[in-house]
């Protein structure tokens, strides 16, 4: 595992205002990863419980109250021109916080059907949606690939809370707060990298799930049986795909290996029955009973019996002479 200079560990906590002088390398290190697990903590915190971008409330301020007393007057003018309702929204979707906005057209419309209104903003917020997606995704770009792939994933989830969303969009463009989340990511897949590779796919499972690393895998495993579909690999972890791909070919090898070892007594005991010697052919019986398993064996009476119709009775005989642990495993 590698494990940060020393100077740098320094350089971090000194920066967190920690006094670590006279302090020993393995106290540094420990005092390091804690603080470092805390701050992707809170950090997680805050983006997956909408702290950092917390749902926009509507303040009564003379900014806003101005623009809705215009956005008002130009909502009246509408009257049946459903073209103007698309251009005000155009118009004022950025401005306006979406339950004013959407509130001063179904208050102040009314020669447009309730219902109609409503798919046009549907229409519209779905238009913008897509837009404020792709800007974020755009904005986010510095942080590493493993976070903004999680995180994107969480905004499309979140993609029909619109104030929230919205509130996504503008702080994205905030170039302070970007360079936060990019300095935190960092650190945070620095240490899963180095202190919990383990927990690399569970905090990054988008990302993972579409590796080339994974796809390869589950190709392979694909090739090598048609037991699982190629979505339900695609879901497993990698650690899951390892070990299956591995329980797959150890039970490849083992079919191979007991294939192999029923074509030779199938062989041996053929030439055994032809011969004049009996002895030949119960020491061929004897051999088969030992080194074959129940449903091995069984395989080999099947297809000898299909082919000769006295070889039953005559393996069985054998068996009965032989008696003990191997009369068992036959009869």
């Amino acid at each position: 595992m590698h494990n940060p200079s020393l100077k740098s560990m320094k350089v971090f906590l000194q920066s967190r205002g920690y006094d670590i002088e006279h302090k020993e390398k393995q106290e540094i290190l420990e005092l390091y990863k804690k603080n470092c697990f805390q701050e992707v903590s809170i950090y997680q915190n805050d983006v997956f419980d909408n702290n950092l971008f917390e749902t926009m409330h509507v303040r009564e301020n003379i900014e806003l109250i101005n623009l809705s007393q215009t956005i008002g007057r130009e909502v009246e003018e509408i009257q049946t021109d459903i073209k103007k309702l698309y251009v005000l929204l155009d118009k004022y979707i950025e401005k306006c916080p979406y339950e004013e906005l959407k509130f001063l057209i179904f208050s102040r419309v009314k020669k447009i059907p309730f219902l109609t209104i409503e798919r046009i903003l549907k229409i519209k917020y779905c238009e913008y949606q897509e837009v404020w997606l792709e800007k974020i995704e755009n904005n986010l770009e510095e942080l590493p690939q493993e976070e903004r792939m999680t995180l994107m994933q969480y905004y499309q989830q979140i993609r029909n809370n619109i104030p929230l969303l919205f509130k996504v969009y503008q702080k994205s463009f905030d170039r302070q707060e970007v360079q936060r989340m990019k300095e935190v990511a960092e650190n945070k897949l620095f240490l899963l990298k180095n202190y919990e590779p383990q927990m690399l796919e569970e905090n990054y499972k988008v990302f993972y799930d579409g590796s080339e690393e994974k796809m390869k895998l589950v190709k392979e495993v694909l090739n090598l049986t048609h037991s699982y579909t190629k979505h339900t690999l695609k879901h497993m972890p990698v650690k899951s795909l390892l070990e299956l791909k591995e329980e797959i070919k150890r039970q490849k090898h083992k079919e191979e290996q007991s294939k192999k070892l029923i074509l030779k007594h199938i062989k041996i005991l053929e030439e055994g029955i032809l011969m004049a010697s009996d002895s030949e052919f119960d020491m061929a019986c004897i051999n088969a009973v030992d080194e074959l398993n129940s449903e091995e064996l069984q395989k080999v009476l099947d297809y000898l019996g299909s082919q000769n119709k006295f070889f039953v009775n005559k393996f069985e005989s054998v068996v009965k002479q032989i008696g003990g642990r191997m009369k068992a495993k036959v009869l």
